[in-house]
């Protein structure tokens, strides 16, 4: 089972006899190189003559590569693989199985590729038994793919009491608000900031990576991932460094610095606030946080809670009204709950009422990759599924500029 992520590939491979996960394995999905979000990689596809067929190719390799190493880890062949479950939004979905790209990045951005598919592994090139199947779940909607299906399915959110808001945040977060007989759905193009990117001091989840912040009077206290020197910051960090900024009124409402602050540095005319000083650091130098940074938590965040905001007037409840929240994806495994809120990444709602279930598409595709019967479950769901054009709507761009701003 491989959940094909915009940024990460997730494998597993399981015993269809038990159910049991042998191995689980990660990788960075390739295609980063020729963009680091779906709109980059739908418009190579489409401008580039060989673009499409390109990542294609490097996806699949990737994936074998990744299959390669679950089999050695578990001393099998490639040719005792049998069965496949793959799931992945609707782009890399397409782009996986050479499905033309263009109707997804061309206005009204629908695909008519919404089905389910089963294709022999081997005439994509992925390399498994020669009688091996790739599964892969329909998707919603030009941007709800797949991923977000196996998330639903694995949460058991349709059987869940109450208003349930679920978030399977990403590059590209995909929202799903379920409410007595209602499920809407939509996506947000939240881009690459969780992951480290376009963040002057930002690193993926690396061993050095600052994970946790908090500000302490005069200075920032850090947590590392493995407790490293600090070398830079990951998505995690830098949300709860801007939460902790706004709370001690280093940042205003509109995420500008307070220059009279003394703790905030002004370097080459541009303010910004000390993580790490170099002395500290695992690089000798500085690791700070300025304005560039925060106004890219900033966008990410409106994105999210502006495709929020929408679902709740289509279902004509407030964000009182919600009962559970459910936050999917590798950075939701990390953020903290209350920086989100803080920052108003989330509605002001009791932090209890999330529930941080991890990559529960990968365990969505494991489901469907031991039951046939699960498979249909997530069929007969997707037809259920009201799915929302954000840009569409009216008043979004009113909504999306307000949540830029912290409360």
């Amino acid at each position: 089972a491989v959940d094909v992520g915009t940024t990460k590939l997730a494998g597993y491979l399981v015993d269809l006899e038990t159910g049991r996960t042998l191995s689980s394995a990660g990788a960075t999905n390739p295609q980063i190189a020729y963009g680091e979000d779906v709109i980059s990689r739908i418009k190579y596809a489409n401008e580039s003559s060989q673009g499409a067929k390109t990542l294609q190719q490097i996806l699949v390799q990737a994936v074998n590569t990744l299959l390669e190493e679950l089999c050695q880890e578990c001393c099998i062949s490639r040719e005792q693989i049998i069965d496949c479950v793959m799931v992945g939004n609707t782009a890399m979905h397409h782009l996986l199985l050479g499905f033309p790209v263009k109707p997804l990045g061309t206005a009204p951005y629908q695909t008519p590729a919404v089905q389910p598919v089963e294709i022999r592994a081997r005439d994509i090139g992925i390399k498994t038994a020669e009688s091996a199947y790739i599964y892969l779940p329909p998707n919603i909607a030009s941007f709800v793919g797949g991923d977000h299906v196996a998330m639903l399915l694995s949460t058991g959110a349709r059987n869940r009491s109450g208003a349930i808001l679920a978030v399977d945040i990403g590059t590209n977060t995909e929202i799903s608000l379920i409410h007595e007989s209602s499920h809407f759905s939509c996506s947000c193009a939240s881009g690459p900031a969780f992951e480290g990117a376009h963040i002057r001091e930002g690193l993926r989840a690396i061993p050095g990576a600052i994970e946790r912040l908090m500000i302490d009077g005069e200075s920032a206290k850090v947590k590392t991932i493995q407790n490293k020197p600090a070398i830079g910051i990951c998505g995690s960090g830098v949300l709860d460094a801007v939460a902790e900024l706004r709370r001690w009124k280093m940042i205003d409402t509109r995420g500008a610095f307070n220059r009279d602050d003394p703790r905030v540095r002004v370097r080459g005319g541009r303010p910004e606030f000390v993580l790490v000083d170099s002395t500290r650091s695992g690089h000798g130098r500085d690791i700070a946080i300025d304005r560039n940074d925060v106004n890219q938590i900033q966008l990410a965040k409106a994105a999210i809670r502006s495709g929020i905001e929408i679902l709740l007037h289509r279902a004509q409840i407030s964000p009182d009204e919600i009962d559970h929240v459910l936050l999917a994806g590798a950075f939701a495994t990390y953020l903290d709950i209350n920086s989100a809120i803080e920052i108003g990444m989330f509605p002001r709602i009791s932090p209890e009422r999330f529930q941080q279930v991890g990559n529960a598409a990968g365990s969505g595709a494991r489901e469907m990759l031991v039951s046939t019967a699960r498979r249909r479950a997530a069929e007969q769901m997707v037809r259920q599924i009201q799915y929302i054009e954000l840009m569409t709507e009216s008043g979004y761009t009113d909504i999306f500029m307000k949540a830029i701003g912290f409360d």
